[in-house]
């Protein structure tokens, strides 16, 4: 069962747990005054199971929520680390590029565009000791950024959180695990 799954599985017994203690907490409240024929006692006893059943399935729906919270942030993390190391190596590209250029040496337009882009001041620099290390020997280079590959869309976290599987955390309330109730007061 997907964590999504879990989770709206969870709130719907939620839901109907709510609105069965709220039948039950009315009917003790108007006991016998308004000609209700139930057994206090029993109503009572009804109450304390749906109360109990209440508090393990919201223990669960917690549970479940700080599951897909964790997986969220895990996934947003990843994908940070993995913009920061991505942002790394193209600086380390840069200043590669900045010392290719500032040694005199050949290096392709695309590589000298994206010098430019990052810093006119740096491109101006590197150019500048270019002209002092004109005499050095000036070899020929090829593009740090030829072979870069296509981006992929990154993962959106509370997709991930909802698609992870978590088998079956959520035990069916079974309205037979619950006391019933009869009319006639026993």
């Amino acid at each position: 069962m997907k964590l999504g799954q879990a989770q709206k599985i969870a709130n719907t017994q939620l839901d109907w747990l709510r609105q069965r203690k709220q039948e039950l907490t009315q009917l003790l409240k108007e006991g016998p005054a308004a000609g209700s024929s139930y057994d206090r006692v029993e109503l009572s006893k009804a109450l304390s199971a749906v109360e109990e059943e209440y508090e393990q399935t919201s223990a669960i729906a917690e549970q479940l929520s700080a599951w897909s919270m964790n997986i969220q942030n895990a996934e947003a993390a990843r994908q940070q680390g993995e913009a920061i190391a991505e942002e790394a190596e193209n600086f380390m590209k840069i200043l590669e590029v900045f010392r290719r250029i500032a040694k005199g040496d050949h290096v392709p337009p695309v590589d000298e565009n994206k010098l430019m882009e990052y810093s006119m001041e740096m491109y101006m620099a590197a150019k500048n000791m270019a002209l002092m290390n004109r005499n050095a020997e000036a070899e020929d280079h090829d593009s740090l950024w030829g072979d870069e590959e296509p981006e992929e869309t990154p993962v959106d976290p509370a997709e991930l959180a909802n698609n992870t599987e978590v088998g079956n955390p959520v035990p069916p309330v079974r309205s037979s695990d619950l006391p019933e109730l009869s009319a006639d007061g026993g």
